[in-house]
């Protein structure tokens, strides 16, 4: 039974999607940035197709706030949010692998208000649920992105640590086919479990199937094509024995050609079988992987053409939930005893064991922390030994400088190469130079001091400076020896 929302809930409803509609915009300012910021022209015709739908989105939110007949104002908190972000996004002050992921954290963000507006949309009057329906397209579109911004993220993520490309992930070339299962099982994955009918529950199967065999078809590497299949195998197999078990028992009755139905999964289980015993790396194991997506989208096409209208037409809806359970129990109950006889084989990354460990370590080093403590450093040294060095020679009973200015000289430069430091940590890609120069000043003072500590002219003490200096002297080598210069285009022109 619907309720009728007060005046005062209708205007929550109207802030909440002038907050969506603020967000939309800066969705869009961002697209807008990082079409700029990309040098590939395979990821900017994503991000371009990103900017089109958003824009489109836009319109949509229109549409819904005027629908909705109550206007609201996007809150303060939102609106100074959006302004931080807006700067951040057109500074210098984060990455480029950063500013996608902020990208991608907005995209969850709209996704999440649209579907809290639906639940609530869930219990009002008619009219704010019919304002309210397009939203879905909002929903299932900016989940479609957030996994195209996760592959950009993953490749520019992979060249800002290492300078170079990623190994093929599960997003490498299936952008489109996930793409398109966000976009049609997208009503699916938005429900809560116990929302879910069966049919829900056989789409997001046949979907994932889809962008398996995506995958397999789609790579060059033996290795991972065979991983994929070793998934596919277990989905489709498990898929089509719950199947035989719940779905159709049930729906006989209703349907005369079941019998079609059940010969057409165990050919499919047969060519799974026959392309399991074909090398991944044989030119006829695509072949085979082929003859197979054939065959499962023919039992796809029938049983969402001839099944599905007998579910709608025949079972109520708490039947086909508690079908969609029961299906769901009994995958479960064949995964856990094929868990015992079948291991689903994981791809390794060969490249990252042969690396050596000296490699692995610099990769996790959070570079910009480093290059912001030596920085701070640098200061405190300089201003310390300006101001204080008198009193710490006085205290160690050492002879006081005859030349005070070479050492008032000494701290200036210390505390200008602090500076530059610090502009190094705001773009790990730029002023390399600097971070050169660091380096054989830094080996250049430890040198001195060691060789003055040496001949007994200065206090061990001021040693402690000297190996400071050469421990970041040692890091900032490593950061030279294995990062390239990270303005280089996120990914190779295919």
């Amino acid at each position: 039974m619907t309720v009728t929302l007060d005046d005062a809930k209708r205007v929550s409803i109207a802030v909440q999607l002038a907050d969506m509609r603020v967000l939309q915009e800066l969705l869009i300012s961002n697209d807008q940035l990082l079409i700029e910021s990309i040098n590939s022209g395979n990821v900017r015709s994503k991000l371009q197709e990103m900017l089109e739908q958003d824009q489109k989105n836009l319109g949509i939110l229109d549409t819904v706030i005027v629908e909705h007949g109550v206007q609201g104002e996007a809150e303060q908190i939102v609106q100074d949010r959006v302004k931080a972000l807006q700067v951040l996004m057109q500074g210098s002050g984060l990455t480029l692998s950063e500013k996608i992921l902020q990208h991608e954290l907005l995209k969850h963000q709209q996704v999440v208000i649209g579907l809290v507006l639906h639940k609530a949309a869930q219990v009002v009057g008619a009219d704010i649920e019919v304002a309210i329906a397009p939203l879905h397209t909002l929903n299932f579109e900016n989940r479609a992105h957030q996994e195209q911004l996760k592959e950009i993220l993953e490749i520019s993520g992979v060249y800002e640590l290492t300078g170079q490309e990623p190994a093929e992930g599960l997003l490498a070339r299936t952008g489109d086919a996930i793409a398109a299962f966000s976009g049609v099982a997208g009503s699916v994955i938005t429900r809560a479990d116990d929302e879910l009918s069966i049919r829900d529950v056989l789409l997001m199967d046949h979907s994932k199937a889809d962008v398996l065999f995506a995958e397999i078809l789609g790579s060059d590497d033996p290795q991972k094509r065979q991983a994929y299949f070793e998934q596919l195998y277990q989905d489709v197999t498990i898929h089509g024995l719950a199947e035989e078990q719940v779905l159709y028992p049930a729906l006989d009755p209703y349907y005369d050609h079941m019998d079609q139905i059940v010969e057409q999964t165990d050919e499919v289980i047969e060519l799974l079988d026959a392309a399991k015993k074909i090398s991944s790396s044989d030119p006829a194991f695509k072949s085979q992987i082929e003859q197979v997506r054939r065959a499962v989208r023919e039992h796809v096409n029938q049983e969402e053409s001839d099944i599905f209208p007998r579910i709608r037409e025949n079972l109520s809806h708490e039947q086909q939930k508690q079908l969609a359970t029961d299906f769901k129990a009994a995958k479960k109950k064949l995964q856990e005893q094929r868990t015992s006889s079948v291991s689903v084989q994981q791809p390794s990354d060969n490249r990252n064991k042969e690396q050596p460990q000296f490699s692995a370590m610099n990769n996790s080093i959070p570079w910009k922390l480093v290059f912001q403590s030596k920085a701070v450093i640098n200061w405190v040294e300089a201003i310390a030994l300006l101001f204080g060095d008198g009193w710490l020679r006085n205290v160690l009973g050492t002879e006081p400088l005859v030349n005070v200015e070479y050492s008032q000289l000494f701290c200036g430069l210390v505390f200008i190469i602090g500076i530059g430091y610090w502009w190094v940590s705001q773009d790990l890609s730029k002023n390399h130079d600097i971070v050169r120069l660091g380096i054989y000043a830094q080996y250049s003072v430890f040198a001195v001091l060691a060789y003055h500590v040496v001949l007994g002219s200065l206090h061990p003490v001021y040693l402690v400076s000297g190996v400071i200096d050469l421990t970041f002297a040692i890091l900032f080598t490593l950061f030279l020896s294995s990062t390239h210069d990270i303005n280089r285009s996120v990914v190779s022109e295919q």
